[in-house]
C-alpha cells in the first residue's frame, strides 16, 4: 500500500461507476531517492498471486460487491466522545470476525511500498477491507510475505468522535490486541494508505481498489495515537520544503514529515504520487535528498 487516506462518508452506492478493468503499471521516476533499486517482479505470475492469496480462505476473497465499505453496527453508546481502548480493541475483534466468516469486501493485491522496502525484498500479499459506522472508520489488512506461512491480521481504527480523529494501529493475535505507535507511525503520519498494486494484474478486483481509494477524499486531519509503553520520541524538525509543507504542515491538510518517514517519502516521491498535484523540480529533488541525508 502507498500513501494516501483511506477514509470517507460511507458506502458507495450500488450504481457507482466502476473503474475500468487492470490498473496503471507503477514505475520509478529514477529520482534517485531510493536506496535499494525497485524490487524485480518480472518473473512473478498471476497464477502464482492468485494460488497465495487463496490461501486464506477462498470463501473470504473475490467475492461480488455492491457497496466497498461494510457496514458495522451503531455503537452501544449513545453521544459517545472518545472510544475507550477496549471499545477499539473490540472493534478491531470484530472487523476480523467479519472476514473470517467471509462477511467483507477485501480487495486482494501485492503492494508497492511492502514490496519496495529496503529490508523485507520479497512480495508482500495483502488483503485490504473496509468498514464503517457513525463512531467509526475501521481497516483490516491481513498480509504475508511469500515464503512464510501465516497470515497476519492488522487493524486502524479511526475514532470520528473526537477533534481530529484519533487513529490507533495494533496487530491482532487471535483475541489478543497488540497496539503499535512508532513502528506504524513511520509510514503512516497521516492515517491509512490506500492501495498501489504494484502491477495491474497483480490486483483482485480494479474496480474495488479504486472505489476504496475514491474513500480517501474527504479524510480529515487526524492524530496518531501513541499507546502508553510506546510514546513518541522527539523527531526533530519536520521537512521544511515548501513543495511538502503545502500540505505537510502543523495546521495543515496532512501532518509533518520528519526522517523517520524517509522511507515512504523516498518511495512515494520517486514514483510520482507524491507531490499530488506536480513532480518536484531537479533543484527541490537535490534540497530533499540533502535533507533525507543530512546526520543529526
Amino acid at each position: 500500500m502507498a500513501l494516501a487516506l483511506l477514509a470517507g462518508a460511507g458506502p458507495l452506492p450500488a450504481d457507482e461507476p466502476k473503474a475500468p478493468a487492470g490498473w496503471k503499471p507503477v514505475a520509478s521516476t529514477q529520482s534517485g531517492l531510493l536506496l535499494e533499486p525497485p524490487l524485480d517482479l518480472s518473473w512473478f505470475t498471476t497464477g502464482e498471486f492468485e494460488r497465495v492469496s487463496a490461501t486464506v480462505g477462498p470463501e473470504k476473497i473475490r467475492k461480488a460487491w455492491t457497496t466497498a465499505v461494510t457496514a458495522l453496527p451503531p455503537h452501544s453508546r449513545p453521544e459517545v466522545k472518545g472510544l475507550t481502548e477496549p471499545e477499539v480493541e473490540d472493534y478491531m475483534r470484530q472487523v476480523r470476525r467479519l472476514f473470517d466468516e467471509g462477511a467483507a469486501n477485501p480487495v486482494s493485491d501485492v503492494g508497492l511500498i511492502s514490496t519496495q522496502e529496503d529490508v523485507i525484498r520479497k512480495p508482500m500479499y495483502n488483503h485490504i477491507a473496509a468498514f464503517s459506522n457513525a463512531v467509526a472508520h475501521v481497516y483490516l489488512l491481513v498480509q504475508k510475505t511469500s515464503g512464510n506461512g501465516g497470515w497476519g491480521y492488522f487493524s486502524i481504527v479511526q475514532d470520528r468522535t473526537t477533534d481530529p480523529p484519533t487513529d490507533y494501529y495494533a496487530e491482532i493475535k487471535g483475541t489478543e490486541i497488540k497496539f503499535e505507535g512508532t513502528s506504524c507511525y513511520k509510514c503512516h503520519s497521516s492515517g491509512p494508505l490506500a492501495i498501489h498494486p504494484v502491477r495491474a494484474d497483480l490486483v483482485s478486483d480494479a474496480a474495488l481498489a479504486a472505489a476504496l481509494n475514491r474513500h480517501i477524499a474527504d479524510q480529515p486531519v487526524s492524530r496518531m495515537h501513541f499507546p502508553q509503553d510506546d510514546p513518541p520520541p522527539d523527531y526533530g524538525k519536520p521537512l521544511a520544503l515548501e513543495a511538502c509543507t503545502e500540505c505537510h504542515d502543523r495546521g495543515g491538510d496532512r501532518a509533518p514529515l520528519f526522517k523517520v518517514h524517509a522511507h515512504p517519502i523516498r518511495v512515494l516521491v520517486d514514483y510520482g504520487y507524491m507531490p499530488v498535484k506536480h513532480r518536484l523540480t531537479p533543484e527541490e529533488l537535490a534540497e530533499l535528498k540533502a535533507w533525507l541525508e543530512a546526520k543529526p
